[in-house]
């Protein structure tokens, strides 16, 4: 069947007259009444009517529009509108509500608009599998994703992807300016073959053709729901469903076990990704066992040619996530008729001991090793005053900002990196505080796109303002607001880095723009490591050790067992962790209370031993 690429609905003009008309039929008056009553040869001629049932039809088609507004504005009453249509009974209240939701400007779409108002069924249906409902969804998912936006998208192709953008644009006066990512294409870009080396995803710009899965074992080639061509594609467009802000640790973890599958794959295996069957999935296990030593490496940049899909061989619990991950991916491909069946659903799980808690949260550095590390005589602030040149107390001074601002709210890097200073404003002083602390609240946008409110001291806002000084930004400065609140320093000098980070090319003026998460997780994890293995550092080994194995989600885990410690109720530690469950939180308090009890039996077991 020919595609085509008109998606949006077209658009009746309604009047106060057709309001009218709706009231009679809502009140059971006969349809040739109505047209004889309130309608004129000319206004149904403008309208395309000629007979009772094009009038009952235009009519209902105002009704079905209310409706579908009405609903999304006060979700609460979606039963009663749907009684009402199902059983032609409308009371007096109902229709008042709809006639004077109608009555609002029906000319252009707002962006709390349900899109099924505005396009047509098909398209409005597709888009609502992924979650895309109003017209704020598909303008906020347009701008996440970038170019690619529809690639995971069930029966949206890119002629009516475009068009779709197109019409948000033709509609900005109402919606505002549609702003998409600026696409850039990462330097050194390979072939992926047998033969190849080892790259990052976003490095492989395709697949020798005779590993790309075009034509794969596995391939189902009929009625297929997504773009994809081959077994690359498929990945990018299974990944773009977690571009959105807010899903950013997602798609790095998705990313990370795609990638070594299928490079695992095309260069170990030899075989198209879309060919693996259940033996091959199999072998995919054993290698997770055991990787190969030439696959495994430290953590470097991405764009580094020391990069390795792994750093050391994976725990037991690292190999179950890989299988669920990619159990998952292929039961996707299977659903959007790109496979013709998910080979993972015969294989079983590695075995996993239960752990008593979730969550490493026996990585929260001591409160001894953070208290010598953070505050103004504390390592990071020695640190930025004994650093010798300009550059290196401005990174220094980066790091501890960041350290600082994680550590002092327990956001996850994610947030930090989006953190934007319009978000942060100094708390009103009420009676309830206490005087002796100035506060700041800062709003983050966190996990399932849900803001909440975090609370830092005055001395962490004074160490941030002192980073935006070596940025050459005015922290105080209204017009600033847009900026991040941690930024580079030194500018690497790529391409895509001088693009995203310098206002002009050559330029030394700053954008202000933030971090990638990864970016940041690269200066918090390199400034711990070099602090601990700084021998001028007055630390114990046992802290050496512990600081050379922190990564910034232990600053979290930190500000976690701090705060329930310092006996902060339970829910308000909730709330400012942004953990969805109460039950998440307690983890802390009962690793708090069993840290304690350890201590104590310590005590005790010194009060109890004789003296000599």
């Amino acid at each position: 069947m020919a595609q085509h690429d008109q998606v949006d609905a077209p658009v009746r003009r309604y009047t106060r007259l057709d309001f009218a008309a709706l009231r009679y039929r809502f009140n059971k008056i006969p349809t040739a009444m109505i047209r004889d009553r309130l309608f004129s040869e000319q206004t149904l001629e403008e309208r395309g009517i000629e007979t009772d049932a094009q009038l009952e039809a235009w009519l209902n088609g105002l009704r079905d529009q209310l409706i579908e507004r009405a609903r999304l504005n006060n979700p609460h009453i979606s039963k009663n509108l749907e009684d009402a249509r199902t059983f032609n009974s409308w009371p007096a209240s109902t229709v008042n509500y709809l006639i004077q939701a109608g009555e609002k400007d029906q000319a252009a779409p707002r962006l709390e608009d349900s899109l099924g108002v505005w396009l047509r069924p098909l398209v409005s249906k597709a888009l609502a599998v992924e979650g895309i409902v109003t017209v704020a969804d598909l303008k906020r998912t347009i701008e996440a994703r970038g170019d690619g936006w529809f690639r995971p998208v069930p029966r949206i192709g890119e002629r009516k992807a475009k068009s779709l953008e197109r019409w948000l644009i033709k509609n900005a006066d109402t919606l505002g300016q549609l702003m998409k990512p600026v696409e850039r294409v990462p330097e050194g870009q390979v072939q992926l073959s047998g033969r190849s080396g080892l790259v990052p995803l976003e490095r492989i710009s395709n697949v020798a053709s005779e590993l790309d899965g075009s034509s794969g074992k596995n391939r189902n080639h009929a009625f297929v729901q997504i773009q994809a061509r081959n077994d690359l594609q498929a990945i990018q467009a299974y990944l773009y469903r977690y571009r959105d802000v807010g899903k950013a640790q997602t798609l790095r973890a998705y990313r990370k076990e795609l990638e070594r599958y299928l490079l695992w794959c095309v260069l170990y295996r030899k075989i198209p990704l879309s060919s693996a069957l259940t033996d091959d999935c199999e072998a995919y296990k054993d290698f997770l066992k055991s990787p190969d030593p030439a696959w495994m490496g430290p953590k470097v940049p991405r764009s580094s040619p020391r990069w390795r899909p792994f750093e050391k061989a994976l725990s037991a619990e690292s190999q179950r996530y890989a299988v669920l991950v990619l159990r998952a991916f292929f039961h996707w491909l299977a659903d959007v008729r790109y496979l013709g069946g998910n080979p993972w659903v015969t294989v079983a799980d590695p075995s996993v001991d239960v752990r008593e808690y979730d969550m490493d949260i026996d990585k929260a550095l001591p409160s001894d090793l953070w208290s010598k590390l953070i505050g103004p005589a504390g390592i990071l602030a020695r640190a930025v005053n004994e650093a010798e040149s300009p550059q290196e107390k401005a990174q220094y001074r980066l790091a501890h900002a960041a350290i600082e601002l994680m550590g002092a709210t327990g956001i996850r890097r994610e947030e930090a990196a989006n953190a934007m200073r319009s978000k942060l404003s100094i708390l009103k002083p009420t009676g309830k505080l206490n005087p002796a602390v100035t506060m700041w609240e800062l709003s983050v946008l966190g996990k399932g796109r849900k803001w909440r409110t975090v609370f830092l001291p005055a001395y962490v806002v004074d160490v941030i303002e002192s980073h935006w000084a070596d940025r050459g930004h005015d922290f105080r400065s209204a017009s600033n607001g847009d900026m991040a609140l941690i930024s580079p320093v030194i500018i690497p000098t790529t391409p895509s880095a001088q693009l995203k980070h310098l206002k002009e090319p050559g330029s030394t003026e700053l954008t202000g723009n933030g971090f990638s998460p990864d970016g940041l997780y690269q200066v918090v994890k390199s400034t711990l490591i070099r602090l601990a293995n700084d021998e001028q550092v007055p630390l114990s080994e046992d802290e050496r050790k512990l600081l050379s194995n922190a990564a910034p989600h232990a600053l979290r885990h930190t500000f976690a067992t701090q705060v329930t410690a310092g006996d902060v109720p339970i829910d308000v530690a909730q709330g400012v962790l942004g953990h969805a469950s109460a039950t998440t939180t307690a983890i802390y308090v009962k690793a708090e209370k069993a840290r304690k009890a350890n201590e104590l039996s310590k005590f005790f077991a010194l009060q109890a031993t004789p003296e000599a």
